[in-house]
């Protein structure tokens, strides 16, 4: 997930840990069950972890200016995106839902951030949130070391499509490796409810070659600029190839959306659907 193996001060053993990264003093690591979850910086425009740099990189296109923006974010771990946001667009009025107390405790001696935050689980808060109250819905949920994968279905791509007003992005960090039976069925999911859908990954994941994370987006009524993201992604300090249109059809190929009644299988690390 990192690209680069991170070096920690000493601390004491626990289910969650939040360690200094001796290679980056001002970065933090937050580690569940041993595994690095998320990833802080004292510079909330430092973003360690690829795929955030690649959501952070959709944003900056599709909305270049500062203006403050209307975020829901599925997943707190570290905070690491509402703090981006937060520095990038002052102002910005955020919600993020965290299901695990131990990971909002580890965070109490951080700078705080301008985000109100719930603890649940960010599936079922979703439905009880407003209609077209959101300018960007960020899916980035773990469960311990695992990615969630029982979420990811057409129901919840629908809620998502739901809190977004025109315009609006959802973006969705989730982890795979070929032959992709995860993300091409969020992706037909996505196909389904939205607008436009475009995928941000390495190009060594996209090619198959090793596990990755893969950046999904999707737009409500209207298109992504498709040609401008890939210009921006081939020229990223960590490169990203864009699949979009008649190429990210192929990519999809005949996968199915799961449901609520056909889910996705649980992650199972010996094919690199865990923390990467």
């Amino acid at each position: 997930m990192t690209g680069r193996t991170t070096r920690l001060g000493p601390r004491a053993v626990s289910r969650v840990e939040l360690l200094h990264d001796l290679d980056r003093p001002t970065g933090r690591v937050l580690l569940v069950d041993g595994v690095e979850q998320s990833y802080v910086d004292d510079d909330p425009t430092h973003l360690e972890f690829e795929y955030m740099q690649h959501m952070a990189l959709v944003v900056d296109i599709v909305r270049p200016d500062t203006r403050a923006v209307r975020a829901v974010h599925l997943g707190a771990g570290a905070m690491s995106m509402p703090r981006w946001l937060a520095a990038t667009r002052p102002g910005s009025q955020q919600l993020a839902i965290e299901a695990s107390t131990d990971v909002l405790a580890s965070l109490r001696d951080l700078a705080s951030v301008d985000c109100d935050v719930r603890i649940g689980d960010a599936v079922e808060v979703v439905d009880t949130l407003p209609a077209k109250d959101a300018d960007l819905v960020i899916w980035d949920l773990y469960d311990g070391p695992r990615a969630i994968t029982a979420g990811l279905t057409l129901e919840c791509m629908t809620a998502m499509h739901r809190l977004l007003d025109d315009g609006g992005l959802a973006l969705l960090n989730v982890s795979d490796m070929t032959p992709f039976d995860v993300v091409r069925p969020v992706l037909a999911a996505l196909r389904t409810c939205f607008d436009d859908v475009v995928l941000l990954a390495e190009p060594s994941t996209v090619r198959g070659r090793r596990s990755g994370n893969c950046v999904l987006v999707g737009r409500v009524g209207k298109a992504l600029p498709h040609v401008s993201l890939a210009r921006a992604g081939a020229g990223a300090p960590v490169r990203a190839t864009v699949l979009a249109g008649d190429k990210l059809g192929a990519f999809i190929d005949a996968a199915k959306p799961a449901t609520v009644m056909n889910p996705l299988p649980l992650p199972d690390p010996r094919r690199g659907r865990a923390f990467l």
